[in-house]
């Protein structure tokens, strides 16, 4: 038991001294006033020695188990057995054995409960370290209503069935692939990814069928991560490293062209909006998803639009190759056929003869012909190719059908 010590007589004793250990417990050294703990009698202080000694070891009887405490016991009457020493003051906070005290826990305690915090903390480094990959399905995001205007959320007659404006659904080439693509564009990493881009695993079944022999290419996709805070060259780097339109196989010199007229743009509304100008803006959402989509929607119309210009032209090629093998009618020119006389003329006899030979010749079939006349006949036909104006006119023809189908005020351009 505890024994409180009476109020100090004087200054000396509000500070607590040293309590020197005893020879005995009967006979008492004089200890002065300035080095006691306590000002109890003697035997009170045996007693609480002796409690405090029979409490820890009980404590440490408990965790340590069997094999600890005969060790614990031994060295506890050794310990008695020892004469104590005059000069020596300890502590009542060092008085037990193995660093223990009433006031700290046993060391082996302290060594589990470090290793305890130590495998806490790699388990949750490994946690974070580990590699993550989701399904594109948990990648996407799942609500829109902060990518938008909230005039434009408010009449869901102009709303898809997820939620996004009806403008967001383009028929162009490869559009919901590459929407798709735009939507793992994220401002900032999530916690629960450990702050790092996971890799994202696409179900293959959805594009393959059983009756397919050929191997179908696997789109790859990936998160990029653009903060609303980004300098403007940040954003068209962004923009042109993404994998939107991989497979069109745009050329860099466009794409860096697209990219920066789409931020030049954002930027002056994003001025007429705050008033002022910024070095770097701080975008909204809204904002930043607009820059996105309007760079997006600028690369896919391109997409088609060279799409189409390459079938236009294998066509129109076709065309004029077919123009080419018509037959015309085999007569001389005008220039050679003199005019007509009363009496026959000798050259007009023979002009008549030789055209109707040719024209006889003409009309027999090509099998007929020999081998060598055949081979000959195929390998002269001409070969085909576009003029600079044929390919300028099917250009603006392309791209006019494009802007007319996605209701865009665009004006076409040249080749």
């Amino acid at each position: 038991m505890f024994v409180l010590p009476p109020p100090p007589t004087s200054t000396k004793n509000a500070l607590p001294g040293l309590l020197p250990k005893r020879k005995g417990h009967d006979n008492l050294a004089p200890v002065p006033e300035d080095q006691e703990f306590v000002n109890a009698p003697p035997e009170f202080a045996d007693r609480a020695r002796d409690e405090i000694h029979k409490r820890l070891l009980l404590t440490r009887n408990k965790r340590n188990g069997p094999a600890d405490s005969n060790g614990a016991r031994h060295s506890s009457q050794n310990r008695d057995h020892q004469p104590r020493r005059d000069s020596d003051t300890v502590s009542l906070a060092t008085t037990s054995t193995n660093g223990s005290s009433v006031f700290s826990t046993p060391s082996h305690t302290t060594n589990s409960t470090g290793s305890t915090s130590a495998s806490s903390a790699a388990s949750f480094i490994d946690y974070f370290d580990k590699p993550r990959s989701i399904l594109l399905q948990d990648a996407l995001p799942k609500t829109f209503y902060d990518m938008y205007a909230s005039e434009l959320l408010l009449d869901s007659h102009n709303l898809l069935c997820n939620g996004r404006p009806k403008f967001t659904k383009r028929e162009l080439l490869d559009w919901d692939l590459n929407d798709i693509r735009s939507l793992l564009m994220v401002e900032r990493l999530r916690p629960e990814w450990g702050y790092k881009f996971p890799t994202i695993e696409f179900d293959t079944t959805s594009i393959t069928t059983s009756a397919s022999t050929a191997k179908t290419p696997v789109p790859q996709f990936r998160f990029q991560l653009l903060p609303l805070d980004s300098s403007d060259d940040m954003i068209i780097r962004c923009l042109v490293e993404s994998d939107l339109y991989l497979e069109a196989n745009l050329d860099y010199e466009f794409k860096l062209t697209s990219a920066r007229y789409t931020v030049s743009a954002a930027r002056k509304r994003h001025e007429q909006l705050v008033g002022r100008h910024e070095p770097v803006m701080i975008l909204s959402k809204p904002e930043w998803r607009n820059i996105i989509e309007n760079y997006l929607l600028n690369i896919a119309v391109e997409a088609q639009c060279r799409f189409d210009f390459k079938r236009h032209c294998a066509e129109f090629k076709k065309w004029k190759q077919l123009q080419a093998l018509v037959k015309k009618p085999d007569m001389p020119p005008p220039s050679t056929i003199p005019q007509r006389k009363r009496e026959p003329s000798l050259l007009r006899r023979t002009l008549l003869k030789n055209t109707a030979i040719k024209s006889t010749s003409s009309s027999i079939p090509e099998e007929t012909l020999p081998i060598g006349t055949h081979t000959a006949f195929k390998g002269s036909s001409p070969k085909i190719s576009l003029t600079k104006d044929e390919k300028s006119m099917l250009w603006s023809q392309c791209q006019s059908q494009v802007y007319s189908r996605l209701g865009l005020d665009w004006t076409p351009d040249r080749v």
